[in-house]
């Protein structure tokens, strides 16, 4: 990891990358074309009653209070980050995209950046797909990142991020632009120069399948370092799937990956 410097804060600000958050009609159309050809009729129905009994059970006081997880971030840096205080219309979304919001520990994530100490964080982008209320942007801002954006396709955690972000003042933050993107991730283009991508179990197969297939389609467009992130890392079988991804350190909590070009 490169030392603290004033060279990170001197780099001109790329141009913003545009939000098109997708409504939930094309949420909901999308997951169940993705659904019928992944499951089938039965699969996805079985899917949904499955679904319908967590959010009965998601509305009862034991399980919200359970919702406020690692509250300590928040209390430390005055940042709404928890599974906490997320509206009805969050629950409904996260139903089709197959993905409860989880916030990543601060701990784990200092262990797993732990692993890139060899790289000068100054010269990358750091993305975090799956962004939800963006505890890893603020947590990616302390080392000295280029620019750090998270892709979010919850419109509602995109706004929490947001405020995050601006509300996000400590005093060791090193990287000097912090974003958030409210997009589905399979339609992300990932920006030019050196990139860390980051994933936090995110998405079902499906989805991850088109995002790697797309990372290292622009890493063929344009041969860069990009390392990958993958905390929780559940559905590890789609980075086999493609041999351009090379894992350099495995623990049965996370997975870390090199693109890796023939």
């Amino acid at each position: 990891m490169s030392s603290p410097s004033g060279s990170a804060q001197q780099a001109p600000v790329p141009a913003p990358i545009p939000s098109h958050p997708p409504s939930l009609p094309r949420v909901i159309a999308r997951w169940l074309r993705d659904s019928l050809r992944a499951r089938g009729l039965a699969g996805s129905l079985r899917y949904l009653r499955q679904q319908f009994v967590e959010c009965v059970k998601d509305s009862l006081p034991e399980r919200r209070r359970s919702r406020f997880g690692d509250i300590d971030y928040d209390c430390d840096h005055a940042v709404d980050t928890t599974w906490a205080r997320l509206p009805l219309s969050v629950r409904l979304r996260e139903v089709f995209s197959e993905r409860l919001y989880q916030p990543t520990v601060e701990a784990e994530f200092a262990e797993i950046m732990q692993h890139l100490a060899a790289v000068d964080f100054e010269r990358f982008t750091f993305i975090d797909m799956g962004s939800g209320k963006g505890r890893v942007l603020l947590m990616a801002a302390m080392y000295p990142f280029a620019r750090v954006i998270g892709v979010e396709v919850q419109p509602r955690l995109h706004a929490i991020a947001n405020h995050n972000i601006v509300a996000f003042s400590d005093p060791g933050r090193q990287s000097p632009l912090i974003e958030s993107i409210c997009a589905d991730a399979r339609e992300f283009d990932f920006p030019s120069g050196d990139l860390v991508v980051y994933l936090f179990n995110p998405f079902p197969d499906y989805v991850l399948r088109e995002v790697l297939e797309k990372l290292v389609a622009s890493a063929r467009q344009e041969p860069r370092q990009i390392y990958v992130l993958y905390n929780a890392p559940f559905e590890r079988q789609e980075f086999e799937r493609l041999p351009e991804l090379r894992s350099f350190h495995r623990t049965p909590q996370y997975a870390l990956y090199r693109v890796e070009l023939k």
